[in-house]
C-alpha cells in the first residue's frame, strides 16, 4: 500500500539497468582506443629504431661523413678524377692508370706531391699520364681530396658523375663529358678560357672558342687529335693536358667534338 507502484519499480529497475550497460560499453570503446593506439605507437617505434645497418660497399649516410672528406669525394668526381682511376679509386679503367686502393698508406705530403706535380710520363701519347693540377685545384681542396683517399675513398651521396644521356643527340652528351672529364674546370665553362697557366706561352690555357682556336684546329681531326695525344706547352711543371686516348671511346671523342662545334 505504503510503496510505489509494481510498474513503476519495473520502469525504475530497467532504466538503472540501461544506464550501467551504456556506462560499460562506453569504458570498453575507451580501452579498445586506447590499446589500439599504443600498439601502433609501439609498432612504428620500433620500426624506426630498428633500420637495417649499413653493409660494406652501401652509400654512407650524409650525416655521417666528415666534411673534408665528402668535399674530397665531390672534388674527386668535379676534377676527373674518378674517370681514370675508377668509382671509389677501384681502377680498372686503364692498365696504365693504378688504382687509389692502395694510396691510403701514403703520406698527406705524398699524395699532395702527387696531385700537384702529377704523374707519369707527358711525352708519350699512346699512355695517360696524371696532369699537373697545381694551379687549378687549391691547397684547401688538395687537402679535402687526401682526406678522402686516407678514408679509402668511400660512396658520398650527390658525389657521381653526371649520366651521359645516348638518347639527345652529340651535343648534349658532349657537354656532359665536358663537364664529367674535367675539361670545364682548365678551358672553363662553354669553352672560354682564361685559367691561369703562368708558365705557358700566353699565360693562360687556350679557350676552345673563338677565332684563333678555329683557325688552328680548323678539322675534327684536329680536334681529335690533340685530345688523344693531350698538350704540353712551355716549361715544367705546368698545367697539361692529359692523353685521352686510352681513357676515352672514338664515340666519346666524337660527341666532344660535336658539343665543341657547337660552342663557335
Amino acid at each position: 500500500m505504503n510503496g510505489e507502484p509494481e510498474s513503476g519499480r519495473q520502469a525504475t529497475g530497467d532504466s538503472a539497468m540501461t544506464g550501467v550497460i551504456l556506462v560499460v560499453a562506453a569504458l570498453t570503446v575507451v580501452l579498445v582506443a586506447v590499446a589500439t593506439t599504443g600498439y601502433l605507437v609501439g609498432h612504428d617505434s620500433r620500426s624506426s629504431s630498428s633500420s637495417p645497418p649499413t653493409t660494406a660497399g652501401s652509400t654512407v649516410p650524409s650525416q655521417a661523413v666528415d666534411p673534408a672528406v665528402a668535399a674530397g669525394a665531390r672534388d674527386y668526381v668535379d676534377f676527373g678524377c674518378v674517370q681514370c682511376h675508377g668509382e671509389g679509386g677501384q681502377g680498372g679503367v686503364d692498365p696504365a692508370v693504378p688504382a687509389l686502393t692502395g694510396a691510403t698508406s701514403l703520406t698527406a705530403d705524398q699524395l699532395r706531391t702527387l696531385i700537384n706535380k702529377g704523374a707519369g710520363l707527358s711525352d708519350n701519347p699512346t699512355q695517360p699520364f696524371m696532369p699537373v693540377w697545381h694551379d687549378i685545384v687549391s691547397d684547401h681542396q688538395v687537402n679535402d681530396l687526401v682526406a678522402y683517399i686516407h678514408a679509402g675513398l668511400p660512396a658520398v651521396p650527390g658525389a657521381q658523375p653526371q649520366l651521359v644521356p645516348q638518347d639527345q643527340g652529340d651535343v648534349v652528351a658532349g657537354q656532359v663529358l665536358y663537364s664529367n672529364y674535367g675539361c670545364i674546370n682548365c678551358h672553363g665553362p662553354n669553352g672560354l678560357g682564361g685559367v691561369p697557366n703562368p708558365l705557358s706561352e700566353d699565360k693562360t690555357i687556350p679557350p676552345l672558342s673563338g677565332a684563333d682556336f678555329r683557325s688552328e684546329f680548323n678539322t675534327p681531326q684536329k680536334i681529335a687529335d690533340v685530345i688523344r695525344s693531350g698538350s704540353v706547352l712551355g716549361k715544367p711543371p705546368i698545367t697539361s693536358m692529359p692523353h685521352w686516348g686510352g681513357i676515352l671511346s672514338d664515340q666519346q671523342i666524337a660527341q666532344l667534338i660535336a658539343y665543341i662545334d657547337s660552342l663557335k
